[in-house]
């Protein structure tokens, strides 16, 4: 699972990128043979413990399907996933399946990197439209569901009885609700034990959410769609959480920030609420032996109506528009996405199939903790906003510029304001 986003701005990958403008659809990459003479193909996904063994699995069943063809697996967890992923790309060598997130689709889409699905044979037949919207990019669709999941705040009951405090109702609670349960959580419970993860230090589901409750977005059609007043707001409420001691300090925070979902404060039993999105419960329900609850977000007026939560796409399946062996690939890639057989192995792990028929074979053998995001996914259904534009390229480098900045303002170092209005100087070079 992700810890805060890596930017695409990063040294090292910055440097990868700038040459895969070399590395278009006809650069070679992937494919090949195996040593028994068997045609492979590469498949390179991130993940954690549960997602690598599912997904191996599935590896394994489709030998039945296609006896000749050797799958080599990639896992690789998320920090180093995509530094790696640049680095093979810019020197040809590009796994023939990606795993794909939206925060790059754009970015790799716009490069020639991956193959518009739109023009093979791949079945999309049995998709919810939205959730097939969500792979297009301009005309082309680079990019298939994997699996559809919502922000959350995932809520350790044990943490909240230790406390004293009941789990709030999650249709009618607001940020200032939220502030209050986890301060009193913070104050009834151990020092080391908190009542939310500071969201200041993760950035995310809750930016995005809080963004869309003032009218505003991550990213608009003409650069990023928020004001210096409208981020402000948000690094307000940030420091909020800090100071009230509803969230770690500074120090704490930032260091959480880094660790994988199964090491947080939430994980060991030490934090009542953190922001995920809904396939995480399956994960995360495993640290806490089966305890975890899904929670919408809070709204500004009360009503679960103005969360403005949305359907995204968990993570994508893409294919390599260099790959000798497309044909091969997105065989593989239609068996994942549309044979029963595959949901039936990979479950909701990577949030609910998109595809609805494969949902409703594999209902019989979700396990609990499958149940509570296929749950929370349908009982949202009537409280949908309009999903959020696409991430542009450059988006990636916006981000890691407000991690930073809002750093600065949990640490002391910069004031809200002023930290506000250097994000959206700063976003207008790198969106160009």
């Amino acid at each position: 699972m992700p810890t805060r986003r890596a930017a695409l701005t990063a040294p090292f990958a910055l440097a990868s990128l700038a040459s895969l403008s070399a590395c278009g659809p006809n650069a070679s990459g992937g494919g090949g043979s195996g040593e028994s003479g068997a045609e492979s193909l590469r498949f390179a996904w991130w993940g954690n413990p549960l997602r690598d063994e599912v997904t191996k699995a599935a590896l394994e069943s489709y030998k039945e399907v296609a006896p000749d063809l050797t799958i080599s697996a990639e896992p690789g967890d998320w920090g180093g996933y995509w530094d790696k992923l640049a680095t093979q790309i810019a020197g040809g060598d590009a796994p023939d399946v990606i795993q794909m997130d939206e925060g790059y689709l754009a970015e790799y889409s716009s490069r020639e990197i991956l193959l518009d699905l739109g023009t093979t044979e791949l079945e999309t037949s049995a998709f919810d439209d939205a959730a097939l919207d969500a792979g297009r990019v301009d005309d082309g669709l680079f990019a298939v569901n994997a699996g559809i999941n919502a922000p959350v705040l995932l809520a350790n009951p044990d943490v909240f009885e230790a406390a004293g405090i009941e789990l709030p109702d999650d249709t009618t609670w607001t940020w200032d609700d939220l502030v209050d349960i986890a301060t009193r959580i913070s104050d009834g419970t151990p020092e080391g034990t908190f009542g939310v993860q500071q969201f200041g230090a993760t950035g995310g589901p809750p930016l995005t959410v809080y963004l869309r409750q003032l009218g505003a977005d991550r990213f608009g059609p003409d650069g990023i769609g928020y004001t210096a007043e409208q981020l402000q707001q948000w690094m307000d409420f940030v420091l909020v959480l800090q100071d009230s001691g509803a969230a770690p300090p500074s120090s704490v925070a930032v260091e959480e920030a880094g660790l994988s979902v199964d090491q947080t404060l939430f994980a060991v039993g030490k934090c009542g609420l953190q922001s995920q999105w809904s396939n995480q419960v399956v994960t995360l329900d495993s640290s806490l032996g089966g305890t975890a609850v899904i929670l919408r977000m809070p709204s500004m007026t009360g009503s679960a109506a103005d969360a403005q939560l949305w359907y995204k796409a968990s993570m994508y399946f893409s294919i390599a528009a260099a790959s000798t062996k497309k044909e091969e690939a997105v065989a593989f890639v239609d068996w994942l996405v549309n044979s029963p057989d595959a949901g039936k192995l990979l479950l909701a792990e990577r949030g609910v199939p998109a595809n609805l028929d494969v949902r409703e074979t594999i209902v019989p053998e979700l396990t609990e903790s499958d149940l509570k995001a296929v749950d929370f996914i349908e009982a949202i259904a009537d409280e949908l906003g309009d999903p959020p534009p696409i991430t542009p390229p450059g988006g990636g480098a916006v981000d890691d510029a407000l991690a930073r900045h809002a750093e600065d303002v949990l640490f002391g170092r910069a004031d809200p304001s002023g930290a506000s209005a250097a994000v959206v100087e700063e976003a207008a070079g790198m969106l160009g």
